[in-house]
């Protein structure tokens, strides 16, 4: 505020940029900032404050959250806030609820913020965005992430129960028992970056069964899609992408060939939230965790969640961005910037 470029939005209250503040922020990212209107009213202020949520758990798993296109750079992992794109007079997405397009392992995921008594979401509206800005060839594979403050308050929406909507917009609920596509919980924590690392090397389902299971791998029958090897004769899941559809089918297909109950590989604190109460109580699957071993060989080095170096900004060209803070009065015309 001192040097001018951010200042305080009187009527609600939040820190916005100035003119110079743009200028400042365009020059550190080479002029690639978008021009966005924002509006200050409650609903918005909570919409972004929920999506940071999201973006900053993307942030801490290494992904680039810093993208102006779907896809990113090429296969690094990935996040476009679709905000940065409903542009002022424009807007490609019409009126999905699709807070961001990750690309991570090879797979486009619309995600969205899930909480108890987060609204509905029109379907239609919803799969019609994804497929225009995913739009790369017949071979494309997309999915939805479903996330929220913990992997708790999305499923406290998520089971939620009522009269079936007879208009176009549904609840979450009801979306997440009638869509097709694979759909991951992702708590914004931690272990949802944690989550997001795993999930953003391809095909990490086959190569954490191999590296868990070593010499005892045994590939799954090619009838069983959700199972991801066999384990002394019972089905080996991957847990760790928080599919819980991919893990309830497993077991059904597990129950029907009689061998329960299924290997659950899956995170630590996953286990603790979810996994443990839903799957291992009932005897439906013993929960094995992943180990920072398995993630080492799985990431080709020891897992970390990423943290900017604590050093001066450098531009692509290795340029150092000068702002000084210190004001040096002038001779003769008062304050100036030295």
């Amino acid at each position: 505020m001192t040097m001018g470029f951010i200042k305080t939005h009187e009527r609600s209250g939040t820190l916005l940029l100035t003119n110079k503040g743009r200028a400042f922020v365009e020059l550190l990212l080479n002029g690639v900032i978008p021009g966005l209107r924002i509006s200050y009213h409650d609903a918005a202020i909570e919409r972004r404050l929920r999506l940071s949520e999201l973006v900053l758990t993307a942030y801490y798993a290494g992904v680039d959250v810093f993208t102006t296109s779907v896809g990113g750079d090429g296969e690094r992992p990935s996040l476009l806030i679709t905000s940065i794109t409903r542009n002022h007079g424009h807007n490609p997405w019409g009126s999905a609820r699709v807070g961001a397009i990750a690309h991570l392992g090879g797979i486009y995921y619309a995600a969205h913020y899930v909480c108890p008594g987060i609204g509905r979401m029109a379907v239609n509206d919803e799969l019609s965005a994804l497929h225009n800005h995913t739009n790369f060839g017949k071979d494309t594979r997309r999915a939805f992430l479903f996330a929220g403050p913990s992997y708790g308050c999305i499923l406290e929406e998520l089971k939620a129960r009522g009269k079936k909507s007879e208009g176009k917009l549904i609840r979450y609920s009801e979306a997440y028992r009638e869509l097709h596509y694979p759909i991951h919980l992702l708590s914004c924590d931690e272990t949802g970056a944690r989550q997001l690392q795993i999930m953003a090397v391809p095909y990490y389902r086959e190569k954490l069964a191999r590296l868990m299971l070593r010499s005892a791998y045994q590939p799954p029958p090619e009838d069983a899609p959700a199972w991801a090897a066999l384990y002394n004769g019972h089905p080996f899941v991957i847990g760790a992408d928080m599919e819980l559809r991919r893990i309830d089918a497993a077991i059904r297909m597990a129950r029907e060939r009689n061998c329960l109950p299924i290997a659950l590989a899956a995170l630590d604190a996953q286990g603790s939230a979810v996994l443990l109460a839903r799957y291992a109580d009932p005897g439906y699957a013993t929960v094995y965790k992943v180990t920072d071993g398995v993630l080492t060989k799985l990431f080709g080095h020891t897992p970390a969640l990423y943290e900017p170096p604590c050093t001066q900004f450098l531009t692509k060209k290795g340029d150092v961005v000068n702002a000084p803070l210190i004001k040096a009065l002038g001779k003769d015309r008062g304050p100036r910037c030295k």
